[in-house]
């Protein structure tokens, strides 16, 4: 074979592995994390495009058409006690569970991993007060430390994002200080103390990236907790205040019509389900993935 050939071959073989395609193979190979992937991205794409589609008026009473079932009148999914069309409010709506559950898993995870690296690498003190409010913490059930504080804080998305943020960088902390503490053994890490790199070029070059892998995996699937919480915050009263429609207080509004209107509590609760387990599915194909003592079984 020529040298020619030989080069064409490679050429075709690195634009292959280039190629979109070839880089999302592992995905298309599990139908399930596809179709699960595929359902994210239409729910983000509609909390996108919410302000474009949905009506300015859209919490706006009618009471002419109060309870209206699904497909009747133009209304898909029906209308609600006031009158307000339910499609809408639950687009509308996917604002909030999608700020909530990714905003809160990013600022968990920012300030989560800086502690929690600097205490599992220089221990000391500061290592040994982080785990005394790692345990403090998890010796109150999560729900409920999250509503005490929020009831302290106020009522809003705003407070609920931040409320949220505080019961959850611990959990990020935490895992981050148990995988510093297994890297910063390992030979390559002595080498670069040998070698006389400082102690923050150490754990920013060596530990950090091998410390992304899990808590990516984790924080994935965060996101669903944390949604889930924000409906459980909002179903109870504490959260997103009305006319701002939230999937939990749809929810919590629907159950005094659940034997009359039953769409009022099916169609947010299967929103907040399907993004619940698409998240958790997503979740689980990364961890397959990217970890490989899971790979290579």
């Amino acid at each position: 074979m020529s040298a020619s050939s030989v080069a064409e071959r490679n050429d075709l073989t690195l634009s292959k592995r280039r190629s979109l395609r070839y880089k999302l193979r592992p995905l298309l190979r599990d139908k399930w994390a596809s179709a699960s992937v595929l359902f994210l991205i239409v729910i983000v794409i509609m909390a996108i495009t919410a302000g474009l589609f949905v009506p300015d008026d859209i919490n706006s009473p009618d009471f002419g058409a109060r309870l209206l079932p699904p497909l009747t009148d133009g209304h898909i999914a029906g209308t609600d006690q006031l009158g307000r069309d339910v499609f809408g409010r639950l687009w509308l709506g996917s604002r909030v569970s999608l700020v909530v559950g990714f905003g809160t898993v990013f600022f968990a995870l920012l300030i989560g991993v800086p502690i929690g690296m600097v205490a599992g690498y220089f221990g000391g003190w500061f290592d040994t007060i982080l785990m005394r409010l790692v345990d403090v913490q998890l010796s109150f059930p999560f729900i409920l430390l999250a509503l005490t504080i929020n009831a302290i804080m106020g009522l809003g998305l705003r407070n609920i994002l931040i409320t949220l943020v505080i019961v959850g960088w611990i959990e990020y902390a935490r895992i981050a200080r148990g995988e510093t503490l297994i890297v910063r053994e390992r030979e390559y890490i002595q080498a670069a103390h040998v070698s006389g790199a400082r102690e923050w070029a150490v754990i920013l070059r060596h530990i950090l990236p091998n410390v992304t892998t899990p808590l990516i995996v984790i924080g994935t699937l965060q996101v669903a907790r944390f949604i889930i919480a924000e409906a459980s915050i909002s179903f109870l009263g504490f959260g997103v205040q009305p006319p701002t429609p939230a999937w939990g207080s749809m929810v919590s509004d629907g159950l005094k019509f659940i034997l009359s209107a039953w769409w009022l509590i099916t169609f947010p609760g299967l929103m907040l389900a399907l993004v619940a387990l698409a998240v958790n599915i997503t979740g689980d194909w990364l961890r397959d993935t990217l970890d490989p003592r899971i790979r290579n079984r």
